[in-house]
């Protein structure tokens, strides 16, 4: 009998992951990483197109109830309808672009969202499911973007309060039959993966920093301080390369335009989480799921756009800046 649907990991001793995917299309097996790799990665992704479709299920949650023409409660089923085929074309456009998410977010639907029998207002209760099996991920790459930030400034994991479902997590092992030594776990969501990895993350004590010149988390591959990166952000040419030159040349603009990126996106999260914060009164500054996203996109995009030369400190800074 072959494997259910979803991502199976096994984690060696020295933080490189073995990863095979089962997808509607077959076993594949993925390219080798690590989990810090795969966590830095996560930290910086763009849910943009996820996020827009969130929010419209979201809108369109709103209409889902509506009343008979004698006032009692019912279902407008082609509201309902919208809902469900907007996630099934969600779920088929990641299978096509990035079969790991879809997979995952395929997987994830089927697992917590209830089959709708009919029963009188069960699309409510599968609608709600879906909003938040569906923002999960992009809700917990914001916690993983408030530990990396914690990691760098040396401040101690919060595990009593704000990060306790750390301590909770429990994940599926299964056999290992080609390694009885590696234990090789299940997943069937994104957010139960990326919790796993960012759990070992911090474990291994990583020696987060933010890079100086092109302002993105990274490790050092020593114990030394390094404050660049080995990305390439201009000419082939890495922030090692680039970095000094910069400082040399721009440091007061360069630093201005990285530490603004760095204070911007803090702001719009926090903004962000104070609009989905329970019994939170609406208000003007509050931020959709695609909202956070289209701005970190443009800002991110000036941010590099500024360390390649194509834009200057004022013109980055104005896209940069929190509205």
């Amino acid at each position: 009998m072959g494997k259910n649907l979803g991502l199976y990991v096994s984690l060696n001793d020295d933080g490189t992951l073995n990863r095979t995917l089962v997808s509607v299309s077959g076993e594949t097996q993925l390219e080798p990483t690590t989990v810090k790799d795969e966590v830095i990665l996560f930290s910086e992704l763009s849910f943009y197109f996820y996020a827009f479709v969130v929010d419209r299920i979201k809108i369109s949650s709103v209409f889902l109830m509506t009343n008979d023409t004698d006032g009692t409660p019912s279902i407008d089923m082609n509201v309902f309808e919208f809902i469900q085929d907007t996630v099934q074309d969600l779920i088929e456009e990641f299978e096509e672009d990035n079969l790991l998410y879809g997979t995952l977010t395929r997987t994830v639907v089927e697992d917590y969202v209830p089959k709708d029998d009919g029963t009188g207002l069960l699309p409510i209760e599968i609608t709600t499911k879906i909003i938040a099996c569906l923002s999960n991920v992009m809700d917990f790459q914001f916690a993983v973007n408030d530990i990396l930030r914690d990691l760098r400034f040396k401040i101690p994991i919060d595990y009593e309060k704000k990060y306790r479902f750390l301590q909770e997590a429990e994940f599926i092992q299964i056999s290992n039959l080609q390694n009885l030594h590696t234990p090789e776990y299940a997943f069937r969501s994104l957010a139960e993966y990326y919790m796993f990895l960012l759990i070992h993350f911090i474990s291994s004590q990583p020696n987060v920093s933010l890079c100086e010149c092109c302002g993105r988390y990274f490790i050092p591959k020593t114990a030394k301080k390094t404050i660049y990166c080995d990305r390439v952000i201009k000419d082939e040419k890495s922030c090692k390369i680039w970095g000094p030159i910069l400082k040399h040349k721009l440091q007061a603009q360069n630093k201005k335009v990285v530490e603004e990126f760095d204070r911007a996106k803090q702001k719009m999260y926090k903004r962000y989480e104070r609009a989905t914060a329970p019994n939170k009164k609406t208000s003007e500054k509050d931020l959709t799921y695609t909202e956070y996203y289209d701005w970190l996109d443009k800002a991110t995009a000036a941010r590099d756009d500024y360390l390649a030369g194509k834009l200057t400190a004022e013109e980055a800074l104005k896209i940069i800046k929190v509205p």
